[in-house]
């Protein structure tokens, strides 16, 4: 199965960077795992239009997955069960889709088929991605029998 996940904005911070490149590197054991930065095609900050337009064409053809804070609140082990599923109904591949600080607009929120949210706190849009790439991985090990989410 085919992950991708797809961020708006630059990463600013080093040490989600490095993150960032760590799960990226464990997760390619378990999967073809991509992860991509988005920025909208217009001049300025903020081309929310042209980031939303980018995330559609680039997560086409795949489940859509977008991180919205009225998503369903999940255990780590019902998201274990949804990548089950996903993965044992022969799903080509999953999209997950992380917002700027601004979030999503409603019309890009309906293209999902699934809103997800990691908390029911407010973080940072980059410390998200992060978390997001640990419940991946940690999915991952736990239907591989794996030590780590002990």
């Amino acid at each position: 199965m085919e992950v991708r996940v797809f961020w708006v904005g630059k990463t600013r911070l080093p040490g989600v960077a490095a993150l960032t490149e760590e799960y990226t590197r464990r997760l390619g054991r378990f999967c073809q795992f991509r992860a991509e930065e988005i920025r909208g095609k217009g001049k300025g900050k903020g081309d929310v239009k042209g980031e939303e337009a980018v995330l559609l064409a680039r997560s086409a053809g795949s489940y859509r997955v977008v991180l919205d804070a009225s998503g369903k609140l999940w255990t780590s082990q019902d998201f274990a069960r949804f990548w089950q599923r996903s993965r044992d109904e022969g799903n080509r591949g999953i999209s997950f889709c992380v917002g700027g600080a601004d979030g999503f607009s409603a019309p890009f929120r309906r293209e999902a088929d699934l809103l997800l949210s990691l908390s029911p706190l407010t973080m940072p849009h980059e410390l998200a991605r992060v978390v997001l790439l640990e419940q991946i991985y940690r999915a991952c090990t736990l239907l591989a029998h794996h030590p780590y989410p002990r």
